[in-house]
């Protein structure tokens, strides 16, 4: 017997009232089963710990257990002291390995995890693990936690803290919103709420959330955020007390309620792809949906005699019908699903699998981060001719095969035999952080440094509010450096494309401002007469003039970029990244510089992800190449919330940009690729006349296969429709006659069957708007690659 840990009261029962709520349910069943009131974790000789709790980051002096609706890797500090599970039965998982930290999480396994400051208990009963043991996890058939709220239907005299901000909702805050408040949270999109209906979730995540009249909604930023995301699923039972205390409870009602509201999910989707006539996966979904009501059905009448294997059976019904409502979506044949990712791997095998779960989930663009801290993923010959470090130390031993250290050819490579190409992701002018120690280039060129008007030495310093060092943008030296590295990368790599990202100084106030390198100063001085040192905040119109100055040096590096690409290949795409605030107001400055824009939408509600959007495309002139960037991976939502979201930002663009792999979890891979990137797409930012095509012959496919089968419309109409399609891709093909006027006749044919009621509908709206998509991409590939 090994030497007991923790012991936690509670009783012994012969049939386990564990509620899996991990979502790691497996085929058979423990054959000793603990019931106790607390999360807990027992090793084979009966010691128990108790578990403090799941999927946090933040492991220090606690116990943690990560399962893999997370990530793929615990993503936890190194130093720290983890043990790698495997599942094994229904409760029962076996000891794989002890790691230091960031441990990646087995599909359907655990990482039981503490920080390098914890306390002997945590750390004695992880250390006394040993591989190939069987651990049990036990959790109370009942979850309920509780928070304090902040306020309920705040105001700004009731709530303070959040008096300006929207909604009402201060940092760290938790916040009650009744139907007395008004129709909607008014809250913006940085914190996380739960819709409450009838004492039940029904909605999970976003901002501005609509308040129900049969309920209310619970939203919180920060701390509250953190802890409504962690402890909230559909079905689960939310109560506010007279004192305004939240309490979240989780149990066999929840999960049963969960599981109908996602088969009736499935059946209204299936339904609705019916009805507009949609190209999905009907057959998979209809028997995915049968499937999952059978067991439904089964572990209701099993509750009785094994309450654990009826849960388990409830909880793996809500996952077929969750798949079924996959499979009811459509998958388009034409879009950018594009990935941001900072590569980690030092061998070719860790490039393949990383490769390999992109392809699993359905992207078909690599925005791969190829400069960060300073440095280049491969081996640049132009960082060696300046007299700086040639790769990233991270990947200068690296071993990818036939490529050599050079893992940005490895990714480039090996995507291509996935169907996926590479986009350059750029650090830009941002090339350290003060963690990491003075960047190598001010080490070597110290006048390089970008310098705030509170760094009083002039000598290399990290931001103030960040801690990111700045190559000065302003400087010719230093522009003349960062364009050689970017003509290096573009003329040596089959990349598609440079995502510029940092291509302006940091958005600070007067005190924090930068520009005041001796260089910048002298420049300045030169053209205005005036030290921009010498300024005061008094100084109105002088300092919004040395402002524009700045402003007009940072263009001209962009519009120089420009310049430079597109005389080494007109194909090759320049998109920008911009933040909500100043950066995207300041887009429209690149409009004759980038080929596309990717606002990124940090809100997880289709409204807020819209407006994200439109707000963007006002600065921009037609023919931009539009994609949605959303954080879905970054912020470890669910699966089904990941899939909304790629439902929310594909509408009005021509496509999505996740950020960042890197965050990214098996079952959200798995969803995305059973669902709406089911089917291979052709990139249209990247191959726009290609993508038109294929959106063209499909159209014409689906009226001779589907549409006149499924009585859409009649094979008189069908055929005019049909021919009218077709002459659009001739136009565009050979030129044969205007493309304008192509485009409008088929437009006009199916709009006056719309009206006459010889189409339906919504199929016939679709196919506008499927045209109008082809003829932003042809309008795109004229203004941008010829």
């Amino acid at each position: 017997m090994k030497e007991s840990w923790k012991k936690l009261t509670g009783s012994v029962l012969s049939a386990s009232l564990v509620l899996s709520s991990l979502g790691l349910a497996g085929s058979a069943v423990a054959e000793e089963t603990v019931s106790e009131d607390v999360l807990a974790v027992m090793d084979q000789s009966g010691d128990r710990l108790e578990i403090d709790t799941t999927n946090q980051r933040s492991n220090d002096n606690r116990l943690v257990v990560f399962n893999d609706t997370f990530s793929y890797y615990t993503e936890t500090d190194k130093g720290s002291f983890e043990v790698v599970l495997e599942k094994s039965g229904l409760t029962t998982y076996r000891v794989v390995k002890q790691t230091n930290g960031d441990s990646e999480i087995p599909e359907n396994g655990l990482v039981l995890s503490t920080g390098d400051v914890t306390t002997d208990e945590i750390k004695g009963f992880l250390e006394q693990l040993e591989t190939g043991e069987t651990v049990t996890l036990h959790e109370p058939t009942v979850k309920q936690e509780n928070m304090q709220s902040n306020a309920v239907d705040p105001t700004a005299q009731s709530n303070p803290g959040g008096a300006v901000f929207d909604g009402f909702r201060g940092p760290d805050q938790l916040i009650v919103y009744t139907p007395g408040f008004g129709s909607s949270t008014k809250t913006n999109q940085y914190g996380y709420e739960i819709t409450v209906e009838d004492g039940f979730v029904t909605k999970l995540g976003g901002g501005n959330s609509a308040i129900p009249e049969n309920g209310f909604v619970v939203s919180g930023h920060g701390v509250g955020s953190a802890w409504l995301s962690s402890n909230s699923i559909i079905g689960a039972k939310v109560t506010v007390n007279e004192n305004g205390v939240v309490e979240i409870t989780q149990d066999v009602e929840s999960f049963q309620y969960q599981s109908r509201q996602s088969i009736e999910q499935a059946k209204n989707s299936i339904e609705k792809a019916k009805a507009e006539f949609l190209d999905v996966a009907m057959e998979e979904a209809e028997e995915s949906v049968e499937k999952a009501e059978a067991l439904l059905e089964d572990a209701s009448q099993m509750n009785a005699e094994d309450p654990v294997r009826a849960l388990h059976m409830t909880r793996e019904a809500t996952q077929i019908a969750y798949d079924a409502y996959y499979y009811s979506l459509p998958s388009n044949i034409a879009e950018q699903r594009g990935i941001w990712y900072r590569p980690e791997e030092t061998t070719l095998e860790g490039v393949n699998q990383v490769l390999d779960r992109m392809e699993e989930a359905g992207f078909n663009s690599v925005y791969l981060e190829t400069t960060f801290w300073g440095y280049t993923i491969y081996p640049s010959e132009t960082m060696k001719a300046y007299g700086l470090p040639e790769q990233h130390p991270n990947f200068k031993n690296g071993d990818y095969g036939e490529y050599g250290k050079d893992l940005l050819k490895a990714y480039i490579e090996e995507g291509k035999k996935r169907g996926m190409t590479v986009q350059a992701w750029t650090d830009g002018f941002m090339i350290g952080h003060g963690s990491l120690g003075l960047p190598s280039q001010f080490q070597k060129y110290p006048e390089w440094a970008a310098i705030q008007r509170s760094n009083t030495t002039g000598k290399p310093a990290p931001d103030s509010s960040n801690q990111y060092y700045w190559l000065d943008i302003v400087q010719p030296d230093v522009q003349e450096f960062m364009l050689a590295i970017y003509e290096e990368m573009q003329s040596e790599y089959d990349i598609k494309g440079l995502n510029i990202d940092y291509m302006r100084y940091p958005h600070h106030g007067f005190d924090k401002s930068y520009g005041y390198s001796t260089e910048a100063r002298e420049m300045y001085k030169e053209v205005s007469g005036i030290d921009p040192l010498d300024l005061t905040a008094a100084d109105q119109d002088e300092w919004d003039a040395w402002q524009e100055w700045i402003r007009t040096k940072e263009n001209e590096f962009v519009s120089k970029l420009h310049d430079q690409s597109k005389a080494i290949d007109k194909r090759f795409m320049l998109t920008a990244t911009p933040e909500p605030g100043p950066e995207a107001v300041l887009i429209g400055d690149w409009k004759d510089d980038i080929d596309g824009v990717i606002p990124q939408a940090y809100g997880h509600d289709f409204n807020s992800i819209q407006n994200t959007v439109n707000a963007s495309k006002k600065l921009m002139p037609e023919g931009t190449m539009y994609y949605t960037g959303i954080y879905s991976f970054y912020h470890h939502l669910s699966e089904m919330a990941s899939v909304n979201d790629v439902m929310s930002a594909k509408y009005g663009t021509s496509g999505v940009n996740m950020f960042a792999f890197g965050q990214a979890s098996a079952p959200s891979v798995d969803a995305l690729g059973k669902g709406p990137w089911r089917e291979k797409a052709i990139n249209p930012g990247e191959e726009p006349i290609e993508a038109s095509f294929a959106v063209l012959k499909d159209m014409q496919k689906q009226i001779g296969q589907n549409y006149i089968a499924g009585g859409a419309v009649k094979g008189k109409d069908a055929a005019s429709i049909r021919k009218a399609v077709k002459n659009v891709e001739k136009s565009i093909q050979r030129d044969t006659f205007n493309t304008d006027e192509a485009y409008q006749n088929a437009q006009a044919i199916i709009t006056e069957l719309i009206e006459t009621e010889k189409l339906n509908k919504a199929l016939g709206e679709r196919m506008l708007g499927q045209l109008e998509e082809t003829k932003l991409w042809v309008n795109y590939s004229n203004q941008h690659h010829q």
